[in-house]
């Protein structure tokens, strides 16, 4: 019996390894049986349908990820794991990160795989953060527009083809960081070989604590009163470079600006705050005009009176070098009694004073009042007088000017106005009146604006009328109707469907007859300059 006990013994303890053993072809005495026995054994690899694991094969991407996942599996229901086998985990994570996604495994899934690891977590979900937001720091927008026009009156001529692209691309570096640059091409859909691309509005933009830098598209602001630089005279923006740093802010240097659109013009100017409480801001700039020929400096003050500082001064004066030294300033006052706003400027600018970017005409002694009052809760009156003469003191500009703004819903933009300005050199008047977005039905559906001016004693005037329908909750039908006394022609008249296809995607078709400068629903130039008859449609995408 004892034998017999023994025997069974020696066979199990062969026969159990064999048993043990999930794939008939890795040997016992292989060097990966163990760790081939101890993955199967937790369901981390299965091998093939026939009972064998393949060891000779090579391995596919998408097999190593379907072992990455059933690991994750299996440490997701264990009370804790290893760091080590964590950090094994998350490098095999990243590796297969695309291969894991099409097996359905997620963040959510790897964070809750490995939620009780408290320490090794923090140092997993950096990194898969990181591959989540991988092109994050790269942003395209942009927009498509696809242009088509026929003029079919007073004869037919022929259809054109035209689109213009825009893809604005914008990368953060870093934290202080961020670049960008737009790709426009226009006329690429009519095969012609004139179309064009081109690469604009690039910029680096660096955000420091004391240092911020910018090359490439640049707006800087007005400095002063506008008579070195103001921002929107030369033009609003420009190609070239702009900083600002603190010198020193603990004594008190003042923030200092750099800019220049390179082979034009170079300004600086240092900025900083004067009196027992700072209670004065000082400007001191400087500028080498390439454009104007010749250097131009200028000293400004701003600084509030009063009791409760309700009113603000501000003055410049400045010098220009180019043939001979020139010289100018400007003041400016803001005060209020009560209800009542009042502005007053004065300026004094010599002959010559012609810096590229300044906000005064040369050879100008004058300045004017401007006083706005509200009359009821609902409407405003302003006055303003305007007075300008040479520096041998010939009147070049009187005028007087009342203006009346009656708002009737803030929320919905209701409103009219009236303009009339007087030149008193002249006795003539110009008259301008408005009322915009006035709904015609209860339901808001139809809204009608309006404008029109007349020029006394010539005698001209024009107008225009908008209709706007909203024709279903995705569509806006446009009617509009002009008349221009001095035009290319009497009338114009326009119609615009606007079919809203999805989000940012609209397609527009219209009619016009006799060509109006403005877009439609636009009463900037109000002039008709044309006597065509024109179809038009339009498609624009932007993302």
């Amino acid at each position: 019996m004892k034998k017999l006990a023994l025997a069974l013994v020696l066979v199990l303890a062969f026969a159990l390894p064999v048993l043990a053993n999930p794939f008939v072809d890795v040997p016992l005495n292989h060097w990966a049986y163990d760790s081939v026995q101890s993955l199967a054994a937790k369901g981390v690899i299965v091998g093939y349908p026939d009972g064998t694991f393949g060891g000779a094969k090579s391995l596919t991407r998408y097999e190593f990820a379907e072992a990455t996942a059933k690991a994750l599996a299996y440490v997701e229901g264990m009370d804790f794991a290893a760091a080590e086998d964590v950090a094994i985990l998350e490098k095999l994570a990243i590796e297969f990160a695309d291969e894991l996604a099409s097996l359905g495994v997620t963040v959510a899934d790897l964070e809750a795989s490995l939620g009780a690891n408290s320490e090794a977590i923090a140092a997993l979900k950096t990194t898969v953060a990181k591959l989540d937001t991988f092109f994050e720091p790269v942003v395209i927008t942009g927009d498509f527009t696809a242009s088509y026009e026929k003029v079919v009156y007073p004869t037919v001529g022929v259809a054109t083809l035209s689109d213009e692209t825009n893809i604005n691309i914008e990368a953060t570096i870093n934290d202080e960081t961020t670049a960008g640059i737009t790709v426009n091409a226009i006329d690429v859909l009519s095969g012609a070989p004139a179309y064009a691309v081109t690469w604009e509005g690039f910029f680096v933009d660096y955000q420091g604590a004391d240092l911020q830098l910018r090359v490439g598209e640049v707006e800087p602001a007005t400095i002063g009163l506008g008579l070195i630089y103001a921002f929107d005279t030369y033009q609003e923006e420009f190609d070239g470079f702009l900083a600002t740093w603190l010198w020193d802010t603990e004594n008190d240097l003042g923030n200092w600006t750099l800019f220049g659109d390179v082979e034009d013009f170079y300004i600086a100017n240092v900025a900083f705050d004067v009196g027992d409480e700072d209670e004065v801001a000082v400007g001191v700039t400087g500028s080498y005009d390439v454009l104007a020929g010749g250097m131009a400096g200028s000293v400004d003050l701003a600084f509030a009176l009063g009791e409760d500082d309700d009113t603000a001064v501000a003055v410049e004066a400045g010098v220009f070098y180019g043939t001979a030294l020139t010289y100018a300033g400007a003041l400016t006052v803001e005060t209020a009694l009560d209800d009542l706003a009042l502005a007053i400027d004065a300026h004094y600018v010599t002959a010559g004073f012609a810096p590229t970017n300044t906000d005064f005409d040369a050879d100008r002694f004058g300045g004017g009042v401007e006083a706005t009052y509200p009359l009821t809760d609902e409407l405003d009156g302003t006055l303003s007088w305007t007075y300008d003469m040479d520096t041998a003191m010939a009147v070049q500009t009187h005028e007087v000017g009342v203006d009346l703004v009656y708002t009737v819903d803030a929320v919905t933009e209701e409103a009219a106005e009236l303009d009339v300005t007087y030149d008193v050199l002249t006795g003539g008047a110009d008259i301008y009146a408005e009322y915009m977005n006035y709904p015609v039905d209860d339901e808001g559906e139809f809204v009608l604006s309006g404008a029109g001016e007349y020029n006394y004693p010539v005698g001209t005037y024009v107008a225009v009328a908008t209709l706007e329908y909203d024709l279903a909750e995705d569509m806006d039908l446009i009617v509009e109707g002009r008349v221009d006394s001095d035009g290319a022609a009497f009338w114009s008249a326009e119609v615009q469907l606007i079919y809203a296809l999805a989000e940012s995607t609209d397609l527009t078709v219209g009619f016009e007859m006799n060509d109006w400068d403005d877009d439609i629903n636009d009463y900037d130039d109000m002039i008709i300059s044309g006597t065509a008859g024109t179809l038009t449609a339009e498609l624009a995408v932007e993302f």
